[in-house]
């Protein structure tokens, strides 16, 4: 009762003040008359099975290592969220056992056709790459399969963030073809150790497919300058929030697959790519630039200034009355958090539960002082709030668009060598071949 009644309230409001965007494309591969069994990479603690469930048509059961449940409250609240233990090595083998129950309760979800999803890589790390994935999601599927029978269609589906712990940020989350449990049970009956091989190939072969993989972390600056390029390349709706197309995370795909090809087969190209990026970057820095000014002329520009000048009462009263939901889920986590892959399920969690607290009372407070103007003030508070997100952003952008204009027109020569070195540097990764 208690996930049903936050996915109506999370993902159309939490998340749209959270995310700046969000990309949730190709649910219509996903058998939804079927029990399914989701198999994603992990980098966002709580945040990834949230996000991956909040646009199902059904509830989305989730496992958690067992550690989690060990104070009351903390056990009451996962239990409410559909989480169910899962006991690993690293807290004892003695526990192991205990994963039969947790087992058992998954089972009479997906005999419901239910939905459940796993991170098999059984571990929670912040950082574009894919780890080995364990054996622990492939037992369960071939035992729903040998114990009752269940058609389960296992689902690669691959999350990706621009960054995980950040505010106003964005998600991309990919769902691949699925693939039924039945094609390898004759595998399973045959050699059982030889069938979790081969479940975890395919999952891992698709979620490769799926997920923004730098494979040299000494690459990682690299990629993520281009990352950048590839998003100030393409100019998206202002207030758009969410988008079902996949090309935003196909652009990154093809960048990270670039410089894996780079490394593996020309250290020397890559090497002096990284000299002609880090000049470029460097020369934007000293003259307080941003690639995004140099990539793109956005439209209706004079409405932007215009909306600047005119929002700012709005943008005023808006944050005046906002500051205390906003403020205090920031001042938790900056002073709480110290492990950053639990920075946006803290933030989130803490400032759904205040601004459910906080609106009822306005409403209640606006009443009482001025009867219905009280009410209806109340109630473009929260819209308020999120005006105050978007005029923020285009106050910057603007301000940062008038800040390249003055140079371009009393130093033209340096947004020439600018838009040269973006263009050369762009055509030579282009010339990759993947």
């Amino acid at each position: 009762m208690f996930s049903r009644f936050l996915k109506f309230i999370v993902p159309p409001f939490t998340f749209r003040a959270f995310f700046r965007r969000i990309f949730y494309s190709n649910l219509k591969k996903v058998p939804l008359n079927k029990p399914l069994l989701f198999v994603g990479n992990h980098q966002n603690s709580f945040m990834d099975g949230i996000l991956v469930g909040s646009y199902l048509p059904q509830p989305l059961h989730f496992t958690m290592r067992a550690d989690m449940f060990r104070k009351p409250f903390a056990r009451f609240c996962l239990r409410e969220l559909n989480v169910a233990p899962v006991y690993r090595a690293e807290e004892g083998m003695e526990n192991v056992h205990k994963n039969l129950e947790s087992f058992a309760g998954i089972y009479e979800v997906l005999k419901k056709n239910g939905n459940l999803i796993m991170f098999s890589e059984g571990i929670c790390i912040q950082e574009k790459r894919l780890h080995k994935l364990r054996k622990g999601t492939a037992r369960l599927a071939f035992g729903a399969q040998e114990k009752y029978g269940l058609d389960v269609h296992i689902v690669p589906v691959g999350i990706n963030y621009t960054y995980p712990s950040k505010f106003r940020k964005e998600v991309m989350i990919n769902f691949h073809d699925s693939f039924s449990i039945n094609e390898l049970k004759d595998v399973y009956k045959e050699h059982p150790a030889r069938a979790l091989l081969a479940f975890n190939e395919k999952c891992d072969v698709s979620l490769r497919k799926e997920v923004i993989i730098v494979e040299d972390p000494k690459n990682d600056w690299l990629a993520e300058q281009f990352f950048k390029m590839e998003r100030h390349n393409m100019v998206l709706p202002f207030f758009r929030w969410r988008f079902d197309t996949d090309d935003r995370r196909l652009a990154e795909k093809r960048v990270s697959e670039k410089i894996n090809e780079m490394s593996r087969t020309s250290q020397e190209n890559l090497e002096s790519l990284t000299a002609k990026v880090e000049k470029y970057v460097t020369l934007l820095a000293k003259n307080r630039l941003r690639d995004e000014n140099v990539a793109r002329k956005l439209n209706w520009g004079f409405l932007r200034y215009f909306a600047v000048i005119a929002g700012f009462p709005i943008f005023l009263a808006g944050f005046i009355a906002n500051f205390i939901p906003f403020f205090i889920p920031r001042l938790i986590c900056d002073k709480l958090i110290k492990d950053l892959r639990f920075y946006s399920s803290v933030f989130i969690g803490s400032f759904t539960v205040l601004y459910l607290i906080y609106f009822p009372v306005l409403l209640i407070l606006g009443a009482i002082f001025a009867g219905w103007t009280g009410l209806l003030l109340a109630f473009l508070v929260p819209i308020s709030g999120y005006f105050v997100l978007y005029y923020q952003e285009n106050f910057w952008e603007r301000i940062r668009t008038l800040g390249f204009k003055l140079k371009k027109i009393f130093n033209p020569a340096l947004i020439k060598e600018l838009e040269l070195q973006r263009k050369t540097i762009l055509e030579e990764l282009d010339k990759v071949k993947i």
